[in-house]
C-alpha cells in the first residue's frame, strides 16, 4: 500500500475534485497526490495575493511530508504574478528545499509546449479577457508567440460549481472556437485545473490534429517524467502518452 513516489499539489481553490479525480486516472496506481490547498476567493490582484501568502506554508509542510515533487497549481496565480516573480519565488523554494523539484503549473504547461515542438499557442480557458489576457503575456514572456484565445468568464465559486459533464462539454465548445479562430497554431493551451477538461484532449487532438495541453496533464506527465513512469493507459493525449518512448 506504500506508495513509490508523492506528488505535492498545492491547490489554488479550497475545492480540487476534477485534480484528485485525473491524477488516478492518468498516473500509476503506486504514485500518490498530497494536495493543500490556498482557498484562492478571487480571480483579482487582492485575491491571488491572499492566495499567495499562503504559499510558504504550504511549501514548508510538503516538504514535511517528503513529497518527491512540489507543483503550484492554477494559473490564475501565475498569471497575476508575472513570470519574473514566479521563477524568483522557485528560485527560493529551491534554495529552501534543493533536494525537491518545485515548481508551478504553467511552466510545466511551457515545459510540454516546447518538447512537442509547439511555439504558436492558441488559447481557451473558463475565465474573462482580462486574465486571459495576462496569460497570453506570461506565454510570451517564455518565448512562446501566443494567438487568440477564447474565455467563458467564471467566479471562482462558479468553477467550483461546475459539475463534471458541464466541464467536458465546455471544455469541448471552448477548444474547438479556439482552433476554428486561430488555424496558425501548434497547439492549445487548455487552461484551468478545476474542471474535467482532460477529457476534451483526445477528442479535440483527434479533430484537429495538433497537440492539446492542461496544466494538470502538464503537471502529471512532468511528474511522471521526472520519476520515470507512464500512464498505464494511452490516449490521454500527445503529451502524456510522449513518455510511452521518452528516454
Amino acid at each position: 500500500m506504500l506508495p513509490t513516489g508523492q506528488l505535492g499539489y498545492i491547490l489554488a481553490p479550497r475545492v480540487g475534485d476534477a485534480i484528485h479525480h485525473q491524477f488516478y486516472l492518468t498516473c500509476p496506481p503506486e504514485l500518490m497526490l498530497v494536495v493543500y490547498p490556498l482557498n484562492l476567493g478571487s480571480f483579482t490582484e487582492a485575491g491571488v495575493e491572499a492566495a499567495l501568502a499562503s504559499y510558504w506554508p504550504a511549501f514548508d509542510f510538503l516538504v514535511s511530508r517528503k513529497v518527491d515533487r512540489i507543483v503550484q497549481g492554477g494559473i490564475p496565480l501565475s498569471a497575476f504574478a508575472g513570470r519574473e516573480r514566479i521563477l524568483g519565488i522557485l528560485d527560493e523554494a529551491a534554495r529552501r528545499a534543493p533536494a525537491i523539484p518545485a515548481t508551478v503549473d504553467f511552466e510545466e504547461v511551457i515545459d510540454g509546449f516546447k518538447g512537442l515542438g509547439c511555439r504558436r499557442i492558441a488559447m481557451a480557458g473558463k475565465w474573462d479577457d482580462a486574465l486571459m489576457g495576462r496569460v497570453a503575456a506570461y506565454l510570451r514572456a517564455a518565448g512562446l508567440e501566443p494567438l487568440g484565445w477564447v474565455g467563458q468568464a467564471h467566479s471562482t465559486q462558479q468553477v467550483l460549481e461546475i459539475r463534471p459533464q458541464d466541464g467536458i462539454d465546455m471544455a469541448l465548445a471552448l477548444g474547438r472556437r479556439a482552433f476554428k479562430e486561430n488555424p496558425g497554431a501548434d497547439g492549445l493551451l487548455l487552461a484551468g485545473g478545476n474542471w474535467l477538461s482532460n477529457a476534451a484532449i483526445p477528442v479535440l487532438e483527434k479533430e484537429f490534429g495538433r497537440p492539446v495541453i492542461t496544466n494538470p496533464a502538464a503537471s502529471y506527465w512532468a511528474f511522471m517524467r521526472q520519476l520515470g513512469k507512464r500512464s498505464p493507459r494511452r490516449g490521454f493525449g500527445a503529451l502524456i502518452d510522449s513518455l510511452a518512448t521518452a528516454p
